[in-house]
Parts: structure tokens; C-alpha cells; sequence
């Protein structure tokens, strides 16, 4: 099933800004979400694991991952990828000079294992229809 997608006008921030202000980019139209409960169910299709094992492991994981990342290690989280922390910060003259109060808040930076990369790289797409709703009414409007 393609990812459905609109058309938005928005700033050029390119170097062809001054020529171009304005391009016309691609929005990702979500088509709703799953909800937690649907995912364990999925999971435990075909299988002797319970919902209730399933969410258990999840709520595990979700724990263990914390513990990991903020121990600065980088998470083989299996056939789904590697999770790892990020940190960003504001330059200092020099070493004596940095402080660790200049370190951003660090980002979780999430990189698919092969699966979902190759689910990325055959994903196709298509454009949502606009639906035009013409209505008529008995009052008189102005030209």
C-alpha cells in the first residue's frame, strides 16, 4: 500500500532562496496510528506468546534501553536496528573554557537494520486526492 502524500507551500530556505521564495514540498500523510494493545496483539499472532508476555518484554525493554543509552552505549535492539544517544553543544574558545552546561539535551538517534531499510527503499507513493465539494444554497450571494 503506497504512503499517501499532500502538497505544501512553504519558505525556500535553498540557496536559490532569493530567486525562489516560496516551493511547493511533500507532506507525509499519516494514516492513523496503532495503538499499543494492536501491537502486542499482532505480535502474538502465530505464536505461544501471550499479550500479557508480549507487553511485559515491552515494558522491559523500554527500561533496559534507558539504562543503556545514558551509560553511553550503543543498543542492538536485533533485526530492528541500533538505538544510541546524540549530543550537541555551543562552542567554547577552548578546552578550558567548556563547560558541560553548554551540552544540549541529547537526542535518541534511532538507525534501521536491514528489514526496515529496505522497507524504506520500496515504499512508494501517491498523491491524495483533493475532494472539491461544490454546494448550492437558496440564499442570494454577492458577485
Amino acid at each position: 500500500m503506497p504512503v499517501k502524500f499532500k502538497l505544501i507551500n512553504r519558505q525556500n530556505f535553498g540557496k536559490d532562496a532569493g530567486q525562489v521564495p516560496r516551493k511547493v514540498y511533500a507532506q507525509a500523510i499519516n494514516n492513523g496510528y496503532t495503538t499499543f494493545e494492536e501491537l502486542c496483539a499482532d505480535i502474538t499472532e502465530n505464536c505461544t506468546l501471550t499479550s500479557a508476555d508480549v507487553k511485559a518484554v515491552m515494558d522491559r525493554m523500554n527500561f533496559t534501553l534507558d539504562k543503556h543509552l545514558r551509560a553511553g552505549r550503543i543498543v542492538q535492539f536485533g533485526e530492528i536496528g541500533n538505538f544510541r544517544m546524540a549530543v550537541g553543544s555551543s562552542g567554547a574558545v577552548d578546552e578550558k573554557d567548556f563547560s558541560t552546561a553548554q551540552i544540549r539535551t541529547p537526542r535518541i538517534v534511532f538507525t534501521p537494520g536491514k528489514r526496515l531499510q529496505t522497507a524504506r527503499s520500496l515504499t512508494t507513493f501517491e498523491k491524495e486526492a483533493v475532494n472539491v465539494v461544490e454546494q448550492s444554497c437558496e440564499r442570494p450571494h454577492a458577485d
